[in-house]
């Protein structure tokens, strides 16, 4: 397995921290309001239940070109906590991640579900290090919902022959079926927030 490598203090690596930073501020601010009271009369407020990974995974990206990244390998692992990103550049340079680290490459517009009808231009077509690692199993381990799929232009090697299935969907299954259920309450409102997800269902 990859060594690991201290998190890059590189300028633009800082910046993605600070962003990132911001972004899940934010997403706690939401979390706080979900623990606290509702309105008075309670009609603010509503029962969801969700679904917590038990798992975790290994996801390796690649750089294809400058700044666009596909996904080329998913492994699913014991625990949450065990969770890694391995990042392969253009120029052979590795970075290795812990999640918490890669959770600060997302950014709010990572989490917004891009609709192509085109599959020649959907299909193969990567991302941005936030985007893929949203849409691929990994997003599972950041908050994104169990009832959005993973996009199969993300990863390297598409759909397979069949045209069935895309390339790491085997890890999004085994974390789907080893996750467990609870509720929580919510305010409506946040049903608009930035963890919305695949048909309008919450993603965190």
């Amino acid at each position: 397995m990859t060594p690991y490598k201290n998190y890059s203090t590189a300028s633009d690596w800082s910046h993605r921290i600070k962003k990132g930073g911001m972004y899940l501020a934010v997403a706690a601010l939401i979390g706080g309001e979900m623990g606290c009271g509702g309105s008075n009369n309670g009609t603010d407020w509503e029962q969801v239940t969700v679904q917590e990974a038990t798992k975790g995974v290994i996801t390796t990206i690649e750089e294809k070109e400058a700044g666009n990244f596909v996904i080329a390998d998913e492994k699913v692992v014991d625990s949450k906590d065990a969770s890694r990103v391995i990042i392969k550049r253009l120029d052979g340079k590795t970075d290795t991640l812990t999640l918490d680290q890669a959770k600060t490459l997302v950014q709010p517009a990572d989490t917004v579900f891009q609709q192509n009808t085109n599959y020649v231009q959907h299909y193969h077509h990567g991302g941005g290090m936030g985007s893929v690692l949203w849409w691929g199993a990994m997003g599972y381990m950041m908050g994104r919902s169990f009832n959005s799929p993973v996009q199969q232009g993300i990863y390297r090697n598409g759909y397979n022959a069949g045209g069935a299935y895309w390339a790491g969907s085997a890890a999004s299954q085994e974390l789907r079926r080893t996750a467990v259920s609870r509720t929580q309450m919510r305010p409506v409102r946040g049903r608009s927030g930035f963890f919305r997800g695949w048909g309008g269902k919450s993603g965190g």
